[in-house]
């Protein structure tokens, strides 16, 4: 755990805190600036993060900076170039604002492969070359960029002093690619205060999504697309309709595949069983993950896409919400022996544990509990605060 009271020296003043500059595109929205709320009141801490003053990252609507969430850390908005685009996004005040706040560490949470990673690593080469800078990333698939991106990774292969990837397979992809330098595995964090069980919280969601309160509910949240394995768990809840009328689907968020998700709803005579609620805001997302008795993400591998890490499963999981998953990416490492697999695409299969679920509550409290352990074990945001910590103490000694 992040001990509030641990002293580190920086390598400037023995006796100052260590200033450490996040800089993310997507902590624009303030639900993903609850680490740096837990790291920044560490003594030995002081900390930062640039963000754009607005970024299409909801479901792509604009969200404008919000935050922060507490006074624990400094809150930097700045106008980009490029809005939106995070292979090519810059801020024109970079310079300045890395010249006016001076980090020991910078973590730039952005892949090897954008302009604002190498650009930072540029401007710490020229202006603070004792300055640290760790990069983000989440790619677990081995692709050749196109030029100039081939030429930004390259570069920030040899310059950074450490890449944080968010699974095993990510480490992995990076290593296969040429990366030989300091490389972490650090999980994503969820808040489990926030996303907990609580019968209140079932029963607002069961209410906002207009689920009956006797409904055996198969959940689902994220893309309507393709590769989200989104018609597959149709197809198996489908088949489990017909046998089980209390059995509903949820399907949060929003994509192309809306419209052909209700034609077959209509057509098979369950449009009064499929639910869809929408793009669900960050503070409704704990009400809806407890209206739910099992969590499904049944992502699909495509040659460009495998699924990175799947944050909605710690989320259902922190709700203590049985979860199945896909075999795709980083979803077995996640779910661990707390859930259920199947492989991708396979209906039947998923089908099956649908069924042995719906059939076995005391399977389904045993899944829950472990679920909720797991979580606590593994994803905190103390938990990940920590290993950040740590890293931070390793650096500055360096």
């Amino acid at each position: 755990m992040v001990n509030p009271k641990s002293k580190i020296q920086n390598h400037n003043n023995p006796h100052s805190a260590l200033r450490v500059l996040w800089i993310w595109h997507a902590a624009v929205v303030a639900e993903y600036q609850k680490p740096l709320d837990v790291l920044g009141r560490c003594a030995d801490l002081e900390m930062a993060v640039l963000v754009p003053r607005r970024w299409p990252e909801r479901a792509g609507q604009m969200v404008y900076a919000e935050g922060p969430l507490s006074a624990s850390y400094r809150f930097i908005k700045a106008r980009t170039l490029f809005t939106g685009f995070y292979y090519v996004y810059f801020f024109p005040s970079l310079l300045y604002h890395l010249l006016r706040y001076r980090p020991h560490i910078i973590y730039c949470y952005e892949e090897a492969h954008t302009f604002i990673s190498a650009c930072v690593l540029l401007l710490r080469r020229i202006f603070m070359p004792r300055t640290r800078v760790l990069l983000y990333a989440a790619q677990n698939i081995k692709k050749r960029y196109p030029l100039p991106f081939r030429t930004f990774e390259r570069y920030c292969f040899r310059r950074a002093d450490s890449i944080l990837a968010c699974g095993s397979r990510v480490a992995e992809t990076l290593r296969s690619k040429g990366y030989r330098g300091d490389l972490r595995v650090v999980p994503l964090p969820t808040d489990t205060r926030a996303f907990s069980r609580d019968p209140a919280l079932r029963d607002q969601g069961r209410r906002d999504v207009a689920l009956p309160a006797n409904a055996f509910v198969i959940g689902y949240a994220g893309k309507l697309v393709e590769e989200k394995g989104v018609r597959t768990l149709w197809a198996a809840f489908a088949e489990i309709a017909l046998e089980h009328e209390e059995v509903h689907l949820a399907l949060a968020g929003g994509g192309p595949l809306k419209d052909d998700l209700l034609e077959g709803a209509r057509r098979s005579g369950l449009a009064g069983r499929l639910h869809l609620p929408g793009v669900i805001h960050n503070d409704h997302l704990p009400a809806y993950m407890n209206a739910l008795d099992v969590f499904v993400l049944p992502s699909e591998t495509r040659p460009n896409w495998r699924e990175q890490f799947g944050r909605v499963l710690v989320e259902a999981m922190a709700c203590g919400v049985p979860v199945i998953g896909s075999d795709s990416g980083e979803i077995p490492e996640v779910v661990g022996d707390a859930g259920l697999i199947f492989h991708e695409g396979d209906v039947a299969a998923l089908a099956s544990h649908l069924r042995d679920l719906l059939a076995n509550p005391a399977s389904r409290a045993d899944l829950s509990q472990r679920c909720r352990e797991r979580v606590l074990n593994l994803f905190t945001l103390e938990r990940v605060a920590a290993q950040h910590h740590s890293i931070y103490q390793a650096m500055s000694r360096q």
